[in-house]
Formats: structure tokens, sequence, C-alpha cells
């Protein structure tokens, strides 16, 4: 993700999403004028330090007629935005989307679940999340393992495992380009990896009227860390 979240601020993060969506000129305009003045928040924020990530505001929110994700990394600072690319069913519980970035890289999502990544560095091959995404669907505490297929950055891979335990927090309110959501807060807290002592802590904001993940913190890889997603059109 080091790579396409640099790329926020340039234009061909507004074409490449501008590709991908409608070709009527009403919805062009409305999402060039919302990555234009990202991208300005952008630049600016760099002149002084790291980029600082984008809020989106109820104005440009509301413009918004694409399915469209935000991600804010932790550790590089900054914000790109992720348009929905396919959607598939497999054997095991919810529903895998592939978002992707104007340079292709990709978040896969299983209900709002991180299952993988490409382009990302470190990325994640493939993930058992299915403990998670039940214990998500039901809003309930749960414990259990979580595997993955983390790359070495090269050829090779490696297999890691945690015990995870789910609970639920409680109700909040959160605000996503200044709406009001309710949600129920899970947290996610695992022991495990490659010497069996590492530890990662994901949290989810699950909208009470739809069930959908509007936020969550997610650990992505060893090399890029955490990322906070924002769904902001489904």
């Amino acid at each position: 993700m080091i790579r396409f979240v640099s790329r926020v601020v340039c234009a061909g993060l507004i074409a490449g999403l501008l590709s991908a969506c409608s070709s009527e000129d009403s919805q062009e305009i409305t999402l060039t004028q919302l990555l234009v003045t990202s991208a300005k928040g952008v630049v600016e924020s760099r002149r002084g330090g790291p980029p600082q990530k984008v809020v989106v505001s109820a104005e440009d929110f509301a413009k918004i007629n694409v399915p469209l994700l935000q991600v804010n990394p932790e550790s590089s600072g900054g914000s790109d935005f992720l348009q929905r690319a396919a959607t598939r069913r497999d054997s095991n519980p919810g529903t895998v989307e592939v978002w992707k970035s104007s340079d292709n890289a990709q978040i896969f999502l299983r209900n709002g679940v991180v299952v993988g990544t490409r382009g990302v560095g470190r990325d994640i091959i493939a993930a058992d999340a299915n403990m998670t995404v039940r214990a998500v669907q039901n809003r309930r505490g749960a414990s259990g393992i979580r595997s993955f297929i983390v790359s070495d950055g090269d050829v090779t891979s490696q297999n890691v495992r945690y015990r995870c335990e789910i609970r639920n927090v409680g109700v909040e309110n959160i605000s996503i380009a200044n709406q009001s959501i309710t949600v129920d807060h899970l947290s996610e807290n695992c022991t495990g990896g490659p010497a069996g002592n590492s530890e990662l802590r994901n949290d989810y904001w699950v909208q009470r009227s739809t069930g959908l993940i509007r936020k969550s913190r997610q650990w992505i890889s060893p090399a890029v860390g955490y990322f906070e997603i924002l769904l902001l059109k489904n």
C-alpha cells in the first residue's frame, strides 16, 4: 500500500478512479471535485510533515454515487480511495469483495474483514477469517484460530496462526463524512505469529441498521502495519 498511498496526490489517482466510473458528465465532475479537494489537502499537509488523512466533507459525500472505500494507513499517513472491482461467493461465510486502487493495488474483504492484499508489501496471499466474519455478523463475542499465508516479499511465503478473542465493546456513535452512524464496536485481540508471541488487535464498527462494517482498524501486513478502513458508499 506504500506505493498507491503515495500516489494519492497524483493526477493518476483521479484518472484511475474516473475510468472506473460511469461516463455521465455529472458523475465524473462530482468525483473529480472530491478527489481534487482530497489531493490538495494531502499536498498541503505534506509540506509541514507526514501526510494527513483526508476528511471527506458532508457535501462531497452527498455527491458520491459509486461504491467507494477510504483507506488511511497508520504508519505512512495519507489516504487513498478504492473502488470495488469484483465480488464473489464461495463455500465460506460472507461475500468477498475486491477493492482496487488507481495503481492496481488491491484489498480483499470478506464481509468487511481483510482476507488478502496485492501490491501492498509483504502481502496477505490468503487468510482464514471465518471465525471473525461470523462474530461480526452476529455481533457477539467469539474465540478461535485465524490463519494467514503471508508473502516474504519474494517467491516464498509463510503460514502464521493466531489465537484470537473477539468481544462486543458496546454501542457507539461514529462519524463518517459528518454523518452520525450508530454501531456495535467489536474488538479482536490475537496472539501468535511465527514465534508465537506476536500480538494483533483489530477493531470493527458495525452499523446497526445494515450490518455493514462502516469503519475498521485492521492489520494488513508485517511491512505496513495497520490501516483504518472506511466504507463511504456501498
